[in-house]
């Protein structure tokens, strides 16, 4: 399934100029002053729609109409479950009305009316009134089980939600003579449709969260900083330091960074995360070779080595994600690694840590065998992370793809640039 982004309007904090950017977008340049500046926000997104040249041709809503935004919420991401047959895996991109009960005339979901129309940032200077929404999670997993039309999983199994986009949108209405109209096509939403006797009861508030421009330099030497579009964390090659847009400002991130063989080697993001397991016995490699019932003798040195889980820090598809994962966790690998950023190529981070300890659940059930013995103790385990590191390992650039002999793992060139929309 193909993703959709949604274009948000933005305006350049140097020379005010109007930009259109995809939501995933976090780093960019302007093209009029050609300023770098981070996308910095508190929590996640909260948008409103805007009139587009597309909606002209219908009459705009009066100007003393009172504007009532109704909230979706929007949620995009992977979705894995695990059952005994296997982990399975789907693309999930669906909206839903975030509002408790049933109000007539009201859209129970965003439609396609998000493809074709930009969305704003929500400001204290933004006019109208906002209702509260209800629960994200009640109200996106009823929207993701008319999505499937199936029932959910099993006792036995479990699913989890990795690199997912939650953001909160809000519609424009208004009351017209006991009608509810849409105020983006002045137009009575549904035959008959009226505002309900609870909808103007509802409780309302003030949803903006302000959204920051920062630099796009380093804060250590002042030296322009580099990344993809949407890159989380931002290289400075002058002093050797990464850095993640933060609340306020840019905050430096801890690195290592193996040592690569040649300049042509491509430096590959995974984070490595040291956590302890409640449930299960996994404290050492000799444990995690157990649970893989892996075809080789436990050798005596893995009984007091500790074990980390590896998951990619960037955004793929599912099967190659798992895959990633699962081989990288077995090899557990320990090459020699400092904090300096050469002349190579570096992949962009595009997936947080949280999404990465969230994926260790799966990567066990990925691992686990006999899975249908297994799985009943995975479903319920206890995981808490202790630390995380960001390790860039070294690839082989090869034609098609970026190949690591020792761990005898690859990635597709192709599948890796067409990822950057999960």
């Amino acid at each position: 399934m193909r993703a959709i982004s949604f274009r948000v309007e933005h305006q350049c904090p140097q020379c005010g100029a109007p930009i259109v950017l995809d939501e995933e977008t976090r780093f960019f340049t302007c093209a009029f002053c050609r300023v770098q500046s981070c996308i910095s926000s508190q929590g996640f997104p909260r948008y409103l729609f805007a009139r587009s040249e597309k909606a002209a041709a219908h009459p705009e809503a009066p100007a003393d109409a009172d504007l009532l935004f109704v909230p979706y919420w929007r949620f995009k991401g992977l979705r894995y479950t695990c059952a005994p047959a296997g982990v399975s895996h789907r693309f999930l991109d669906i909206s839903a009305l975030a509002l408790e009960g049933s109000f007539l005339g009201l859209p129970v979901s965003l439609g396609v009316r998000s493809q074709a129309l930009p969305l704003k940032q929500i400001t204290p200077k933004t006019a109208g009134r906002f209702l509260r929404p209800a629960d994200r999670a009640l109200v996106l997993d009823q929207a993701e089980q008319r999505s499937r039309r199936m029932s959910p999983p099993s006792d036995t199994g479990f699913t989890e939600h990795i690199g997912e986009t939650l953001s909160l949108i809000y519609a424009p209405f208004y009351a017209q003579n006991g009608k509810l109209v849409d105020a983006i096509l002045n137009r009575v939403v549904g035959p008959g449709a009226d505002t309900g006797p609870g909808l103007a009861d509802l409780p309302g508030c003030r949803p903006e969260k302000q959204t920051r421009f920062v630099p796009g330099i380093c804060p250590a030497c002042g030296w322009n900083l580099e990344g993809a579009n949407d890159s989380l964390i931002l290289i400075c090659r002058n002093c050797s330091t990464l850095w993640k847009p933060g609340n306020q400002d840019l905050t430096k991130i801890q690195f290592r960074c193996a040592r690569p063989k040649s300049r042509t080697d491509v430096m590959v993001p995974f984070w490595r995360i040291q956590a302890r397991i409640f449930g299960l016995a996994l404290s050492s490699m000799a444990d995690l070779a157990r649970l893989a019932n892996l075809p080789r003798a436990v050798l005596p040195e893995w009984e007091h080595q500790e074990v980390f889980f590896w998951a990619p820090a960037f955004k793929v598809r599912p099967r190659i994600f798992l895959n990633l994962a699962s081989r990288v966790t077995l090899g557990q690998p320990a090459p020699n690694m400092d904090r300096d950023i050469r002349e190579n190529i570096h992949v962009p981070v595009t997936l947080p840590v949280t999404e990465a300890v969230q994926s260790i659940r799966i990567t066990l059930a990925g691992l686990a065998k006999p899975r249908a013995e297994r799985l009943p103790g995975l479903t319920h385990l206890e995981i808490t992370p202790v630390r995380a590191t960001l390790v860039f390992l070294a690839f082989e650039d090869q034609v098609h793809d970026y190949v690591h002999k020792n761990l005898k793992v690859g990635i597709n060139k192709n599948a890796l640039a067409l990822a950057t929309n999960l």
